[in-house]
This record gives C-alpha cells, structure tokens and sequence, in this order.
C-alpha cells in the first residue's frame, strides 16, 4: 500500500532445512504467538515472503521459496488469522540473501521467510478520515 513497513523477527528466525518447505517446532510455537497478535489487531496486514540458498537454479528455488511463504501464511490462517490479513504471499528465490551471506552457497540464514507488518487499507482510511 506504499507505507512503510516493520519487518519481524522471531525466535525460530523461520528457517527451513535444505530443499524443505516444512514449519519447525519453534517456527510454529513463534507463529501460534504472533497469530494471536493478529487476530487482536485487524488494522494490520502481513506480508510473507520466502527465500532460498543459492544451491540450486531459479527453476527449482523459485517455487521451494513459494511453498516456503505458503507453509507460514497457512499455517497463520489454521490458527484463525482472517485469509484478508495476509496480503502478499511471495518467493523471491534465491535473489534476495541475507547481508553478510551472500558468498555461501548453502547458507541457512537464507533458507527463510520474512514477514512483515503494515497497516491496513481500513487503517489508512480511519487515518486519512480523523477517526483512528
């Protein structure tokens, strides 16, 4: 929506093993608790957006990175997060690595998802309107 945005850190960092698309334990406890921050505040939305290692061509990391922000967003809506909330559901592949990582073929800080907080198209209205 063109406003800035928080981007979210967890415990878990939301990492994922070599060619896996699959949420750990600590990434579903982090998700359990950032879903219940959702669901008390609507006026926010979420993006999520998936990345890979440089292992492998944009044939294969593409999709691996898709599936990556699809495991999250899913699994945020099975804990009742509304589908509206979660705007963007994104793979970047491996186009985007973590600074400080960018020479590692097979670094694990870059098998990961980001998620990012910003306001809603109902805040903004509220806002532009006087009334939030």
């Amino acid at each position: 929506n063109g406003l800035s945005c928080v981007k979210l850190t967890f415990d878990s960092g939301l990492l994922f093993a070599t060619n896996k698309s699959d949420l750990s334990s600590g990434a579903m406890s982090d998700l359990s608790n950032f879903s219940t921050v959702l669901k008390g505040n609507s006026d926010c939305d979420v993006a999520v957006i998936g990345h890979t290692d440089k292992s492998g061509n944009d044939n294969i990391n593409i999709p691996l990175s898709q599936r990556r922000a699809e495991s999250v967003a899913n699994y945020l809506k099975a804990q009742g997060v509304p589908y509206a909330q979660i705007r963007t559901v994104q793979g970047m592949g491996s186009s985007q690595p973590v600074p400080g990582h960018e020479n590692n073929v097979k670094d694990a800080a870059n098998r990961r998802v980001e998620v990012y907080l910003y306001a809603s198209e109902a805040m903004i209205k509220k806002a532009e309107a006087g009334t939030l």
